[in-house]
């Protein structure tokens, strides 16, 4: 077993951790038993990381959901002669970046780098919001908001991930990855009503500074991180692990994870826009709710973020996604219903509470398809590749769907693709749950 500034995480082992034998054996899968004269306890290291991930989380993903508040925003006031479609394509080369860039940072982590992947991510994302605030045009959102905060995002995101996953325990890694991704519902509530208030009394440009200072406050707060030392690859790797291509099981939960992600962002970020062009009780006087609807969602997220971590200990986070993944289809498909004021906020309770477990797991669930800790980065920087191609194409379709005949909306069609290919998602994450239950029972 190496030091605490480097810990190890394989599913088995047997080591000496201050002359107390510790063997670690899965019981259920995904989950970890420790047998061991002293259960270890979190060093200060450790929970130093956590707090710095939380930080991070909140200001990459809790950003990235408040989109649906700047989608409205802009459609309606900044940019009203471009489509949804056409405004989408803002948030999901975004997200896309910030995701298909852990190909490389992924990698960049596992080499040792992860210190300057922080501090020049965390510089590089505020120094894209106040481009942004400065933005008159589509283009200048696209490569302020798109490509530079997208681009900082990702330095810091995978990373981050890939830091907590190989510093804690096995069966550790799902309870704090579940505390950990609260940051995004937390932010997500945050700054969704930080933006409307502000916009209102200072405008946009002050609006999109201020929650750019207040995001560099916090990464402040975060870069505790950069004291964490991790344990450098021994060999020189590609950015992509070429093993994993033979690799069915991992392969699916890339798959299902692409399509997930083409069916999760359509509802984050046309929630307000269907609601106030849907449902007439959103117009005049509940008018600003619209703008609120996204931080529900997120405020619930936080909730379904804590259970998505206590479950995924107990019954192990591949199978937990998958259930998840099965109730958020569903969850889609009665989006459809949804007529009134209070069905609309009930709904994205439920949404904000179920699908938040999608987006919470995949960083102990991955670890659990590498071979070993030397790819854990490369892994999971692959995973969220194939997730963020979903994100890139995923809105935009459903906007074009949407605006088919101009002056025609018909929000069931963005509807039922999204519930569709959620459940296509579904079915992608049964085999790689029945692989992890055998590898399981192979352990015992």
């Amino acid at each position: 077993m190496a030091s605490n500034d480097s810990i190890t995480s394989d599913d088995k082992y047997e080591s000496k951790r201050d002359g107390t034998s510790v063997n670690i054996s899965v019981m259920s899968a995904g989950a970890v038993t420790v047998h061991s004269e002293e259960n270890p306890p979190v060093t200060k290291k450790q929970w130093l990381l956590v707090l710095s991930s939380f930080f991070v989380f909140m200001n990459t993903w809790g950003l990235l959901l408040t989109f649906g508040t700047f989608q409205t925003y802009y459609q309606q006031e900044l940019l009203p002669h471009k489509s949804a479609s056409d405004i989408s394509w803002i948030s999901t080369i975004c997200a896309f970046i910030l995701l298909f860039s852990g190909v490389v940072t992924g990698t960049l982590f596992d080499y040792g780098y992860l210190r300057p992947l922080l501090f020049i991510g965390s510089l590089l994302e505020v120094f894209g919001l106040m481009m942004v605030s400065i933005s008159t045009k589509y283009y200048h959102l696209v490569l302020a908001q798109g490509m530079c905060v997208g681009l900082g995002a990702g330095m810091l995101y995978i990373p981050s991930v890939a830091a907590t996953a190989a510093a804690l325990q096995p069966f550790r890694r799902a309870k704090f990855m579940g505390l950990i991704s609260t940051g995004s519902g937390i932010g997500g509530v945050i700054y969704p009503i930080m933006f409307q208030r502000l916009l209102s009394s200072l405008g946009f440009a002050w609006a999109i500074r201020i929650i750019a200072f207040l995001i560099f406050s916090t990464f402040l707060m975060s870069y505790p991180i950069l004291i964490y030392k991790p344990r450098k690859s021994p060999l020189v790797r590609p950015f992509i692990d070429a093993d994993a291509f033979s690799d069915t099981p991992f392969l699916l939960i890339i798959l299902g994870g692409f399509l997930c992600a083409i069916a999760y962002f359509v509802p984050m970020f046309y929630i307000p826009l269907y609601a106030e062009t849907e449902i007439s009780g959103f117009r005049g006087h509940h008018v600003e709710l619209t703008f609120y609807l996204v931080s529900i969602v997120n405020g619930a997220s936080v909730i379904g973020r804590l259970i998505a971590g206590v479950l995924g200990t107990l019954t192990g986070p591949t199978e937990t996604t998958a259930l998840a993944v099965g109730a958020s289809s569903i969850v889609i498909f009665l989006w459809i219903l949804v007529k009134s004021v209070g069905g609309m906020i009930v709904w994205a309770t439920v949404w904000g509470i179920v699908s938040s477990v999608i987006v919470t797991l995949p960083g102990a669930m991955v670890p659990l398809f590498s071979p070993s800790i030397e790819v854990i980065g490369t892994r999971v920087g692959m995973f969220w590749a194939g997730v963020g191609v979903g994100v890139l194409i995923g809105s935009p379709i459903a906007g074009a769907m949407v605006d088919l005949q101009p002056g025609d909306i018909q929000w069931w069609r963005l509807q039922v693709f999204s519930g569709v290919l959620m459940a296509a998602g579904a079915l992608c994450f049964v085999y790689p749950v029945l692989y992890v239950r055998k590898k399981t029972q192979n352990f015992i």
